[in-house]
């Protein structure tokens, strides 16, 4: 019996091996009625394209979002990481705003001016929770000292199935003083301004969420419809955003 299993798994070795060699890719845009990000809103209806490439868990992701509103800020991501078949994730990656110079160019690394922050991603994922944690490491992330605000946030979600939705509650929390810059105080521009934070001033709960998304599946595409209460106890605000997401060849 020993033989006989050592010979299958010999046989069945390359076609697994074939298998798990073959790259997969996923493409989606969404069009969504706010650009919210981690607890922040940075602009109005917004198109946001998506891609990811994986292989051998290895993975490499894309994302961008561009607002309707020239005046809001364009954000474009890049990531790579690993992904272990038991839910651990690990990855670094470079987050981009415009206006950070008044030139937004986006090969520009001056810590004070660039719009660049370098991040790094821990986390791990199961079917009862996502729990994943950022810290930028250099870029634009500055307190207004000038030291190093390794501006950190630690998010936990959790899906659940209800009344024929699917549904996720979010929250994000930061530790401690996250970087900051100063914004003009609205007619008084030469004179006033106050300082923003990326997250907080300390540690703070800066995002509560909660998301009902609806699938749709059309021939060869896959069309999640959804919408999503956005609250920032840190800065006391919330807003309500809806979107649909676009997934070309693909069905739940």
């Amino acid at each position: 019996m020993k033989k006989m299993l050592m010979a299958a798994a010999i046989i069945a070795l390359p076609s697994f091996a074939q298998a798990q060699e073959k790259p997969t890719a996923d493409l989606s845009v969404d069009l969504v009625t706010k650009h919210l990000w981690r607890g922040q809103d940075y602009g109005g209806v917004s198109i946001q394209p998506h891609g990811r490439i994986s292989y051998l868990g290895l993975f490499f992701d894309a994302f961008a979002s561009k607002s309707f509103d020239k005046d809001d800020k364009e954000r474009i991501d890049f990531y790579a990481g690993y992904k272990a078949p038991f839910g651990l994730n690990i990855s670094v990656g470079s987050h981009w705003m415009s206006n950070a110079d008044w030139m937004n160019r986006y090969f520009h690394f001056v810590k004070e001016e660039t719009g660049h922050q370098f991040e790094a991603n821990l986390g791990y994922g199961c079917k009862w929770f996502d729990l994943q944690a950022y810290t930028i490491l250099g870029g634009n992330d500055l307190k207004k000292d000038g030291k190093r605000a390794f501006s950190t946030i630690f998010l936990l979600t959790v899906p659940f199935r209800l009344a024929g939705l699917d549904w996720q509650g979010r929250v994000g929390f930061t530790p401690a003083e996250s970087s900051s810059y100063e914004t003009p105080v609205e007619g008084n521009v030469f004179y006033d301004s106050v300082t923003d934070y990326l997250y907080a001033d300390g540690p703070a709960v800066v995002e509560a969420a909660i998301r009902a998304t609806k699938d749709i599946n059309a021939k060869g595409f896959h069309v999640p419809v959804y919408m999503e209460f956005n609250a920032n106890p840190y800065t006391k605000r919330a807003s309500i955003m809806a979107g649909v997401s676009i997934r070309p060849f693909q069905k739940k």
